[in-house]
């Protein structure tokens, strides 16, 4: 008689319950080894990895363009000798001083000083070039937003078009008052004539603020007078963008003598055509 609860019995050996649960074991064994190679399969989870790596090259792609210019010029060594000998002519220092910056990879500027009659003219000049942080938005187009809030706060007319059908932007002043000339037009002793007055029209100069044509991608001017105790002076300032660069010109003329006011044209054209000078410098 076999005993029985004999321990290990249909456990081991060739017993059916044995075969079966060897069997089992195997199915096992092969499913477990599938799901690891799933994982790690072009199937599996590596796939979603790769997908990443697709979304942030695609978001890389789609991302705005760097600014067009990377340097900016030397600020004291950008206004050609000529240039500063016609704007100030009894200049002690055309080196320039250079203004203080935190980055001068981003902003820097000069300044000059020079005497004339009955006081003094100041040129200062600054460069600053604007650095978008939002992937969305270029530098250019960040430099467009600057551009418009100085525009804003210098209280500078939103750009219109005219009847002509083109912006309205003004010319630069084109004249300039003959030599001797007093900055206040003196009144005739009679009425002028039509085609006189008309003339006298056309050479004042226009000193509202306003945008002007002809430099860089877009640019306005301001013409204010300001008197100070004894003494009156005269900033006219030009900005302008060219692509990813602001660019600010402050020329001032300075009158220790409050009955004469510091003539606008002169100061315009000089400033106007400094403003030409370095968008050209820019460019190189």
């Amino acid at each position: 008689m076999t005993p029985r609860g004999v321990p290990g019995e249909g456990l081991t050996g060739n017993t059916p319950r044995a075969r079966r649960t060897g069997a089992i074991a195997g199915v096992l064994s092969l499913t477990a080894l599938a799901a690891l190679v799933g994982c790690s399969g072009p199937g599996g989870n590596g796939s979603a990895t790769d997908n990443s790596g697709l979304s942030s090259r695609s978001d890389s792609a789609s991302a705005a363009p760097p600014g067009k210019y990377r340097n900016l010029p030397e600020p004291c060594g950008a206004v050609s000798s000529t240039t500063l000998h016609q704007l100030l002519p009894n200049s002690q220092d055309y080196d320039g001083q250079a203004t203080p910056t935190f980055d001068t990879d981003r902003r820097v500027g000069c300044k000059w000083s020079g005497a004339v009659t009955s006081g003094n003219r100041y040129l200062h000049i600054d460069f600053e070039r604007v650095v978008s942080y939002d992937p969305a938005v270029s530098d250019e187009d960040k430099a467009a937003q600057e551009y418009e809030q100085m525009a804003a706060a210098a209280h500078i007319p939103a750009e219109s078009p005219t009847p002509g059908g083109t912006s309205g932007q003004s010319p630069a002043p084109s004249q300039r008052p003959t030599a001797g000339a007093s900055a206040t037009p003196s009144q005739p002793s009679s009425s002028p004539s039509p085609s006189s007055a008309s003339a006298s029209a056309s050479t004042a100069p226009d000193t509202a603020p306003r945008r002007v044509g002809g430099i860089g991608d877009e640019a306005f001017l301001n013409d204010a007078v300001m008197t100070q105790g004894s003494g009156v002076h005269r900033d006219v300032t030009v900005v302008f963008r060219a692509a990813n660069v602001l660019v600010t010109i402050e020329f001032s003329q300075w009158s220790t003598n409050a009955s004469v006011t510091p003539p606008s044209v002169d100061l315009q054209l000089g400033a106007h055509g400094l403003a030409q000078e370095l968008a050209r410098k820019i460019e190189e």
